[in-house]
C-alpha cells in the first residue's frame, strides 16, 4: 500500500495577504471580496477576531469595531500563483505534488520510496514541515495510507492552533 501525506494550509488567501504585507500581522486584518465598503469580509486573522470582526460581515462593519483593520482582496490569480510555487518548493520532498483542486492550500504528495533519502517518514516530514514553515506559512501535516483520514487529521490538528480563521 502507498504511503501518502496530506499538508493543509489553513486560510490560505489570508495566508497569502499577511505573506504579502508582514506588517499587517501586528493589526486587525482580513481578506475581503471587494474593496468597497459593503465589501464582505471572507477571512480574518485573530487580531480581527478579538475586535469583534467575524467573516460575513460588510468591510464597513468591521472598520467601525476596529479602525486599524487592514483588509485588501486576493483574486484567483494571486491563489493560483502562489499554489504554483508552493507546488515547486513541495517537490523539492517528492516528484509527485498534487494541490487540491477545489480547496487552494491543500496538497497530497506521495511518500514512497523516499526513505533512502530521509532515513525514516518522520524525519522526511518533519524537514517537509520545517520548510513551509521557513516559508512563512501555518501548516498541519499527515502522512498515511488513507486520504479521506489524512485529510480529516491533517484539518483537525489546526484546531485552536491557528491564529486563522476560515470563512464558511
Amino acid at each position: 500500500m502507498d504511503q501518502t501525506a496530506c499538508i493543509d494550509l489553513p486560510a490560505f488567501p489570508l495566508q497569502f495577504l499577511l505573506r504579502k504585507h508582514p506588517d499587517w500581522r501586528l493589526y486587525p486584518a482580513a481578506v475581503v471580496e471587494a474593496d468597497t465598503p459593503q465589501g464582505t469580509i471572507l477571512w480574518i486573522n485573530e487580531k480581527a477576531r478579538i475586535a469583534g470582526i467575524r467573516t460575513g460581515m460588510r468591510y464597513a462593519a468591521g472598520l467601525s469595531l476596529a479602525g486599524g483593520l487592514r483588509a485588501a482582496i486576493v483574486t484567483e490569480n494571486d491563489i493560483a500563483d502562489e499554489v504554483a510555487q508552493l507546488t515547486e518548493l513541495l517537490r523539492r520532498f517528492t516528484p509527485f505534488v498534487e494541490p487540491g483542486k477545489d480547496e487552494p492550500g491543500v496538497f497530497w504528495l506521495d511518500a514512497k520510496g523516499l526513505l533512502r533519502l530521509f532515513g525514516s517518514l518522520s524525519e522526511w516530514a518533519s524537514s517537509l514541515h520545517a520548510e513551509i514553515v521557513r516559508a512563512g506559512f501555518v501548516a498541519s501535516l499527515a502522512v498515511g495510507f488513507d486520504r479521506f483520514a489524512l485529510y480529516a487529521v491533517a484539518k483537525g490538528r489546526r484546531k485552536g492552533d491557528s491564529p486563522l480563521f476560515r470563512s464558511k
